[in-house]
C-alpha cells in the first residue's frame, strides 16, 4: 500500500516536471517564431531596399546611355591600354566601323588625314574638321575622348573674317579711290602719248599703258565689289555690248584675232547697269585670254533661255581643276601670283545685283562662263528682223 502511494507521487512529480518542460519549450518555440518572423521581416525589407537600389541604378544607367547617345559629339572611352571599350552612335558615324576593342592609335591613323594643326584639331579624309578633348577617368582607369564636328563653325569663322576684310577694303576704297584714279587717269593720258608712232605692246610705251590699264582695272574691281554694283534700269543692246567688250578687251593687237562674237539673234536686250556688266564681261574675257594661251581662241556669245538672256564667254584652254570649281568666285581666291582674287567675285556681285545667275562649265576642252540675266522687253518700234551677228 505504501509502495503504491510512493509510485503515484513519483508519477505525479514526473508529470508536473513534464508539463513545466512542455510549457518552457512552448515558450521558447513562440519566442523562436517571433525571432524568425522578425528576421524574415528584416530580410524582406533589406531585399526590397536592395531591389529598389538596383532598379534606381538600372534607370540611371539607362538615362546615362540615352544621354550618351543623344550627345551631338562623338564619345569614345579608352581602357588603361588605350583600347576602345565603349562608344556612342555619333562616334560610329564619324569614325566608321570597327571601333570596339580596337586601339585608338589604329583608328586615328585610319580615319584622320595627316595635317599639321596647331589648334589640336583633327581632319577627316573627307575634309571635315573635328575638335578633340581628352579627360582621364582616374588612375589606371583609362580616359574618355570627346570629338565634335566644328566644320560649320570653322566655315562661319572664315566667312566672318572674310566679311571683315571686305568691310575694311570697302572703307579703304571709299577713301582712296578718288585720289588713286585721278592721277592714274593723267598717267594713262601721258603714257599713251609717249610713243605715238608705236602702239604695240612690245614698245616701252605700250607696256606702260598696259600696266596702267591693269592697275585701273584692279581699282575698278575693288570699287564695284565694295559698292555692291547697284543696278540701273537701262535698256542694253546685247550685240552692241558684246562688240564693245570684244573691242576693249582686244586692244592688244595679239589678242584681237583671238576674240570672236557670235550671236544668233541681234534683238536680244537686257536691263541693267551697262558699265557694271561690261566690267564683268571684261573680267571674264581677260581670264579666258590668259587661260587659252597665245594660240587659243575666245568666243563671246548670247542666247535666249525662256525669259532670260545668257551672255557667254568661252575659251579652249585646259579648264579649271575640279577641286577649284567651287571656290573660283570666292573673294580673294586666286591661283595667280599677282592676282587679287576679286575679279570673279566682282562678276558674281554684278550678276547678283541684276537678279541673275552665274553658270560655270569647265573641262579638259575649255571653260564657259554664262551670265544669265532677266530679258528686257523690246519696243516694237525698235524691233529688227531676227538676224545673226558676228564679229571677229
Amino acid at each position: 500500500m505504501i509502495a503504491s502511494v510512493t509510485n503515484a507521487a513519483t508519477l505525479e512529480s514526473a508529470f508536473n516536471a513534464f508539463n513545466e518542460q512542455s510549457a518552457l519549450l512552448e515558450s521558447s518555440y513562440r519566442e523562436l517564431q517571433q525571432q524568425v518572423a522578425s528576421l524574415t521581416a528584416r530580410l524582406d525589407e533589406a531585399q526590397s531596399a536592395r531591389h529598389r537600389e538596383l532598379l534606381a541604378k538600372e534607370r540611371l544607367s539607362e538615362q546615362l546611355a540615352n544621354t550618351l547617345e543623344a550627345l551631338p559629339g562623338a564619345v569614345v572611352v579608352l581602357d588603361c591600354h588605350g583600347v576602345i571599350s565603349e562608344c556612342n552612335a555619333e562616334a560610329a558615324r564619324l569614325l566608321n566601323q570597327p571601333l570596339l576593342d580596337r586601339p585608338w592609335s589604329e583608328v586615328a591613323k585610319r580615319e584622320f588625314a595627316p595635317v599639321d594643326n596647331a589648334d589640336g584639331e583633327l581632319q577627316l579624309h573627307d575634309g571635315r574638321v573635328l575638335s578633340l578633348q581628352r579627360r582621364r577617368l582616374g588612375r589606371d582607369l583609362g580616359e574618355i575622348l570627346l570629338l565634335t564636328d566644328v566644320s560649320e563653325t570653322r566655315r562661319m569663322t572664315e566667312m566672318l573674317a572674310r566679311q571683315q576684310r571686305l568691310s575694311a577694303i570697302g572703307e579703304m576704297t571709299a577713301r582712296l579711290a578718288h585720289q588713286i584714279r585721278t592721277p592714274l587717269a593723267s598717267a594713262l593720258l601721258y603714257a599713251s602719248q609717249m610713243s605715238p608712232g608705236d602702239c604695240s605692246d612690245a614698245s616701252p610705251g605700250g607696256k606702260v599703258v598696259a600696266r596702267l590699264r591693269e592697275l585701273d582695272r584692279m581699282v575698278a574691281d575693288m570699287l564695284q565689289f565694295a559698292s555692291g554694283s547697284n543696278q540701273d534700269d537701262e535698256g542694253i543692246d546685247v550685240a552692241l555690248l558684246l562688240a564693245d567688250v570684244a573691242e576693249t578687251g582686244s586692244l592688244p593687237m595679239e589678242a584681237a584675232s583671238r576674240v570672236a562674237v557670235n550671236i544668233a539673234d541681234s534683238n536680244l536686250r537686257i536691263a541693267g547697269n551697262r558699265g557694271a556688266l561690261k566690267g564683268a564681261l571684261l573680267n571674264l574675257l581677260d581670264n579666258a585670254l590668259i587661260a587659252s594661251g597665245d594660240e587659243g581662241r575666245v568666243d563671246l556669245g548670247a542666247w535666249r533661255d525662256a525669259d532670260r538672256i545668257c551672255l557667254t564667254v568661252s575659251d579652249n584652254g585646259c579648264g579649271i581643276p575640279e577641286n577649284e570649281l567651287g571656290r573660283v568666285f570666292e573673294p580673294f581666291f586666286t591661283t595667280r601670283p599677282q592676282g587679287t582674287g576679286l575679279g570673279l567675285a566682282v562678276v558674281r556681285s554684278v550678276v547678283d545685283a541684276h537678279q541673275g545667275e552665274v553658270v560655270l562649265e569647265s573641262g579638259s576642252q575649255g571653260t564657259t562662263v554664262s551670265l544669265c540675266l532677266p530679258a528686257a522687253a523690246i519696243p516694237s518700234a525698235q524691233r529688227a528682223p531676227e538676224r545673226g551677228f558676228c564679229h571677229a
